[in-house]
């Protein structure tokens, strides 16, 4: 599969808080990382591709139209990764950042993220 063959997301309203759109970039990450290997120790440029993915996916994938300001945003609200953290260590934390910034993930449809956070396996 080619990163350009991801499935669409749902472009947030135009009306949404840039902020909450970071939570949002980053809650899927979250989910992402909890469905495919979390067991596995974080690449280090692992989360740099899926926020780049994720924002290009919330946008719809226009390449130019709003994926770059909401990778950024993401970026700047994303933890720090510290060496040697599993993916579903991290995605853990993501939830938190996407919490902070006022992204409610817990209304979402991921039964792998909510698990997650309740303590289960994903």
């Amino acid at each position: 599969m080619n990163s350009t063959d991801q499935a669409a997301g749902s472009t947030p309203a135009g009306t949404e808080d840039p902020r909450v759109t970071a939570g949002r970039v980053l809650a899927m990450i979250a989910d992402h990382f909890t469905t495919t290997d979390p067991s596995d120790v974080l690449e280090p440029h692992s989360l740099l591709v899926c926020v780049s993915a994720e924002a290009y996916k919330l946008a719809d994938r226009p390449m130019f139209v709003g994926a770059a300001q909401m990778a950024r945003a993401a970026l700047a609200e994303a933890p720090d990764a510290p060496e040697g953290i599993t993916r579903g260590e991290l995605a853990l934390l993501l939830l938190k950042a996407a919490t902070a910034c006022g992204y409610d993930w817990r209304s979402e449809d991921n039964e792998q993220t909510r698990a997650l956070q309740a303590g289960g396996h994903a």
